[in-house]
C-alpha cells in the first residue's frame, strides 16, 4: 500500500487539477508539497475534504492506494463467492482449510463465513466452529454493523435459529439488522443498496422457517417482503423481491399465477445469466416439490 500523499497526488494528476484547487483552505502550499511526496501524514477530516475536492470516494480511492486491487476482506470474500456459485465445494473446503491458519481478524471472519456457507448447503443443522463463534462474538458486540458485516450477518440465521443460549433470537436479529438498515437510507435515497441485503436478509429467514416446517412464521416474513420500498431496491433487488412472493404464492397463495411470475421471472433472468448470485432454477426445483407437500398436507 502506498503512502496516502503520494497517491493522492497521482489522482490529482490524472485529473489535472492544481493543488490550489484540491488544498486550498485545507492546508497551506508547503504543507500540500510535504504531504505529496509522501513526508507528511493528514488529519482524516482533511483527507476526506481533499478527496471531496477530488471527485473520488473514500472507497475508490482505497482501491487506487492499494494498487489498484480490492482490500483483503473484500478479496477474500469475493473469492469465497465464486467458488460458491459455482458449487465448487471442494475449491471452497480446500480454501477454508488454508486460511483457517491466518491469525488476522479478518481472515478469521471470512472463513467463518465460508464454513457457513458451505455447511448451510447441504446440512440442516450447522456445526458452530472456532472461527464462527468469532464472528458471532464480534456481531454481538456491537451496536452498529458495517455494510460487510451486514453481508455476512444474513448467514448466521440457520445458527441463530439452532442456537439455545438465548443470547439473540432470530426476531432480536431481524430488528437489529433493520436499524443498521436504516442508518444507510438517506434522505429517500438508498445509495449503497442495502435494500437488496434487507431482501436477501428476509428471505434465508424465510428459507429457514420453511426448512424447520414452521409454516406459521414462513407466512409472517409476508409482512417484511412487503415493508420492502420497492424504488429503493437494483433491478436485481427487484426481480429476486419478486421470485420469492411468487414462492410464498406457491405456498400459501395462488399456486399457478405464482408459477407463472416465476417462469417470466427466469427468462428475464436468462437474459443476463451472470449477472445474478441467486440459481432460480436450483431453489425452484426444492421449493415446488415442498410447497406441493405442504398443500396436500393441509388438504389444500
Amino acid at each position: 500500500m502506498g503512502k496516502v500523499g503520494i497517491t493522492i497526488k497521482k489522482i490529482r494528476k490524472i485529473k489535472g487539477m492544481s493543488q490550489k484547487q484540491v488544498y486550498s483552505g485545507i492546508v497551506s502550499r508547503s504543507f500540500a508539497n510535504r504531504f505529496e511526496s509522501g513526508s507528511n501524514d493528514i488529519q482524516s477530516e482533511k483527507l476526506f475534504k481533499i478527496l471531496n475536492n477530488l471527485a473520488v470516494t473514500p472507497n475508490e480511492f482505497q482501491f487506487i492506494n492499494n494498487d489498484y486491487e480490492l482490500p483483503l476482506v473484500e478479496k477474500l470474500i469475493k473469492d469465497v463467492y465464486v467458488m460458491y456459485n459455482n458449487h465448487s465445494f471442494s475449491a471452497l473446503a480446500k480454501w477454508i482449510s488454508k486460511h483457517k491458519k491466518e491469525e488476522g481478524n479478518q481472515e478469521k471472519y471470512v472463513v467463518a463465513y465460508a464454513e457457513i456457507l458451505l455447511f448451510t448447503f447441504d446440512h440442516a443443522t450447522v456445526p458452530v466452529t472456532k472461527s464462527m463463534n468469532v464472528l458471532i462474538e464480534h456481531l454481538l458486540e456491537e451496536k452498529t454493523w458495517t455494510l460487510q458485516e451486514m453481508r455476512m450477518v444474513k448467514m448466521l440465521i440457520p445458527i441463530f435459529a439452532n442456537k439455545k443460549d438465548g443470547h439473540l433470537s432470530i426476531k432480536d436479529l431481524t430488528n437489529k439488522f433493520e436499524q443498521n438498515c436504516q442508518n444507510y437510507l438517506v434522505n429517500e435515497r438508498d445509495p449503497f443498496h442495502i435494500s437488496d441485503e434487507l431482501v436477501s436478509f428476509y428471505s434465508i429467514l424465510f428459507q429457514n422457517f420453511l426448512n424447520k416446517r414452521d409454516y406459521l412464521n414462513a407466512q409472517r416474513v409476508y409482512n417484511n417482503f412487503s415493508s420492502v420500498q420497492n424504488s429503493y431496491l437494483t433491478l436485481e433487488g427487484k426481480i429476486l423481491l419478486k421470485f420469492w412472493l411468487a414462492i410464498y404464492g406457491l405456498y400459501f397463495g395462488n399456486f399457478d399465477k405464482a408459477e407463472k411470475d416465476i417462469v417470466k421471472l427466469q427468462e428475464m433472468q436468462n437474459l443476463f445469466p451472470n449477472e445474478f448470485e441467486l440459481n432460480m432454477n436450483s431453489v425452484l426445483t426444492v421449493r415446488r416439490k415442498d410447497a406441493v407437500y405442504y398443500r396436500q398436507s393441509i388438504g389444500k
